[in-house]
């Protein structure tokens, strides 16, 4: 399976502007005959749009998730994407989405871990997010995430061959992101991608360096700090001669809090 992570830099509340840039990333990841095409968290408003969100944030059937659908149709891409959910009740929350080739909606999934100011402006999710697709069996985390081991294991014991995370991390945490989803590859003898976003937002700083790891760490491509496109060409069998030598799933016995 061949995928894409878009490094891209939003413009800040325009929605029109980010989605034209998806549109020139999905030509691109077409004429690469890419399947899966990964965009940063809040990748369409840009992130620091707090001061905004209540107008900016839709649901998650709403007239951003269809243009964005209409574009996977279009194309026939896979693409996962981040975006600021509103739900029926008003509840804003911070979501993936996984849109499959003929723009039908396979899954999303609400940020656990919120950062910093997320936890004023957002409800955390409360469950985990493994998808069959016709590419793989898909698990879906969002930035923070990547730092708690445990929603990487919690996915991997649910079956996921691939974990996406959308991110905006920022500087000065470019050598911490690489090492953080390099040890939740090898740690869950799966495939870890993490497209993070470039650019700037006021005094946020985002520090680049999209990477996917494979099921025993290694670096399968990384990007620098400025916008791009990576894509790399994944086989799941990597997954099984990994565990050849040691299942660590298989072999992981069960503790409970406070465990000594």
């Amino acid at each position: 399976m061949k995928m894409m992570l878009a490094q891209t830099a939003p413009v800040r509340f325009d929605v029109k502007a980010n989605l034209a840039t998806l549109e020139t990333l999905c030509q691109q990841a077409t004429a690469s005959k890419v399947e899966l095409l990964v965009l940063p968290e809040l990748a369409l408003t840009g992130y620091n749009i707090f001061d905004r969100l209540s107008s900016l944030a839709e649901p998650i059937d709403g007239a951003l998730c269809q243009a964005v659908a209409n574009i996977a149709r279009h194309h026939g891409l896979h693409i996962a994407f981040g975006m600021a959910e509103r739900d029926s009740q008003g509840i804003l929350y911070n979501t993936a989405v996984l849109l499959d080739d003929k723009g039908a909606q396979l899954g999303t999934y609400r940020k656990r871990q919120l950062w910093d100011r997320e936890h004023d402006y957002f409800r955390p999710g409360d469950t985990y997010c493994v998808l069959d697709t016709r590419i793989g069996r898909i698990g879906l985390m969002i930035c923070y995430d990547n730092e708690f081991p445990e929603v990487s294991r919690a996915l991997a014991q649910q079956g996921a061959q691939l974990i996406l995370s959308p991110t905006a991390n920022m500087h000065p945490n470019a050598s911490r992101q690489r090492l953080q989803i390099r040890a939740r590859a090898m740690d869950n003898q799966c495939f870890v991608a993490c497209a993070n976003r470039a650019g700037q937002e006021e005094a946020l700083h985002y520090c680049g360096n999209s990477v996917i790891a494979g099921p025993d760490g290694e670096v399968l491509g990384q990007l620098g700090e400025t916008s791009g496109a990576l894509i790399v060409e994944l086989d799941f069998s990597a997954i099984d001669i990994s565990q050849r030598a040691q299942n660590y799933l298989e072999d992981l016995r069960p503790y409970e809090r406070g465990e000594v």
